[in-house]
């Protein structure tokens, strides 16, 4: 461990993220990439020192536990993690018209697999009369449907791994 308090915080901010509901994940995606960017700066801040103390004691053996090797590694993991909840908060986030139809078929939403986007919204060819959805209505519910998408699956893997 690098930085215990640190890892602490993290693997909290993480498991939380792992139970959000549909409602809150965008707010905890922010609140774990905020806790990952603190602890982002403290192991540069402890890089920084080490090798400054190092410089300063260049005889005395080096802390075994917190070797340069060991703090880039956590650097490593943590921009592994910051990079892949950014690309997950993304994904709920920014919706095309085009992606919102392709997730509107894949699901058979309204029990329609024949979505399609149009220059006035987004209608299923099957469905008669002028009912249009606003391609701002399309963008928002295929946003939340992802997000629903998301908890599922890791109430499933939460499931596979508890049993």
């Amino acid at each position: 461990m690098v930085y215990p308090q640190f890892e602490e915080k993290v693997n909290h901010a993480r498991e939380a993220l792992k139970r959000a509901s549909r409602e809150n994940i965008i707010e905890l995606c922010k609140q774990y990439l905020a806790v990952l960017a603190e602890y982002r700066s403290k192991l540069y801040e402890l890089q920084w020192t080490s090798r400054t103390h190092q410089r300063s004691t260049s005889g005395s053996p080096e802390d075994p536990g917190l070797t340069r090797k060991t703090i880039r590694a956590a650097i490593e993991n943590t921009t592994k993690e910051r990079h892949e909840t950014e690309m997950l908060l993304l994904s709920f986030t920014t919706v095309s018209g085009y992606e919102a139809v392709e997730i509107f078929n894949r699901q058979k939403y309204e029990g329609h697999g024949d979505w399609e986007l149009r220059s006035s919204g987004v209608k299923s060819a099957g469905i008669s009369g002028g009912d249009l959805m606003t391609i701002q209505e399309a963008v928002d519910l295929a946003g939340l449907i992802r997000r629903e998408e998301y908890v599922a699956q890791n109430m499933a893997q939460t499931l596979e791994s508890s049993a």
